[in-house]
């Protein structure tokens, strides 16, 4: 693994910098694939979103919840992204078991210049028989818009979006927090829902009465303030649906917040 990220750091001198840090990223998600030791990349501190069970927090409580998972579990990145300062980064992709297809959105955190972290990590259940459909023609990253490196912004703007959602229900909310080319992971093996207006077609047929809430409970943001992260907890009253979610946030030219990807899966009702 120490050989692939000093090869993938040579390959990537004389790159600009924001460009760099992407290709690092990459290279650090594919290495962690190849590794023995699926939490080696994680932080000591970070969130694992494991389909049914709660939030967990800590590398070690989710070494815990993982000792009874079937494995090996292997996967490939579909795309990575950034913040401007490289301090913080995110990619998502397809997961691979056997013949079971699924999911991941990881959240990816750098200190002082030293290897990348995943400070949170979401999957979907695993489908047999699913295929991984050819990835999306890759969007060219919005050019990053530096601001105020405070995580409450993204809590408010996350709380904001589900205010939304249970005041005009969740494809309005959806439609209008999500950026152009937006990514929405969706369940099991489905493919992925890529850009804003193919998001508001997923929810054309979400039922008037399902209202769809969140709270958000955690956020990590860049030290540029351009890209982060929130964490939370979801539920559909009326259909007796709980679930948590992953959402990456990219401050816009106007200097307010819109997810470029979501992800989440089932946790146990309360």
């Amino acid at each position: 693994m120490r050989l692939i990220w000093i090869v993938a750091l040579v390959a990537a001198v004389g790159l600009p910098d924001r460009e760099r840090d992407r290709a690092a990223l990459l290279a650090a998600d594919r290495a962690h694939a190849r590794a023995t030791d699926f939490l080696s990349a994680f932080a000591d501190d970070a969130t694992y979103l494991h389909p049914g069970a709660p939030l967990v927090h800590g590398k070690e409580a989710i070494r815990t919840i993982l000792a009874g998972s079937p494995g090996p579990m292997t996967w490939a990145p579909e795309d990575v992204d950034v913040s401007d300062d490289g301090t913080l980064g995110y990619s998502y992709g397809w997961t691979h078991m056997s013949e079971q297809r699924g999911k991941y959105l990881a959240c990816w955190q750098r200190r002082t210049n030293g290897p990348w972290r995943i400070v949170a990590y979401a999957r979907t259940r695993l489908d047999s028989g699913a295929t991984t459909p050819p990835p999306a023609p890759a969007a060219v990253p919005a050019k990053p818009v530096r601001g105020r490196a405070d995580s409450h912004e993204l809590l408010s703007a996350d709380s904001a979006f589900s205010a939304l959602s249970v005041a005009q229900g969740a494809k309005a909310a959806f439609v209008a927090f999500a950026a152009d080319h937006a990514v929405l992971l969706g369940q099991g093996g489905t493919p992925m829902t890529h850009g804003r207006d193919a998001i508001g077609a997923a929810f054309a047929e979400f039922p008037a009465d399902a209202v769809l809430e969140w709270t958000p409970v955690a956020a990590n943001i860049a030290a540029s303030g351009d890209l982060g992260c929130t964490v939370g907890e979801a539920v559909v009253r009326a259909r007796g649906s709980y679930s948590k979610y992953l959402t990456v946030w990219k401050r816009q030219p106007d200097g307010t917040w819109k997810f470029v990807a979501d992800g989440g899966n089932a946790r146990p009702a309360p």
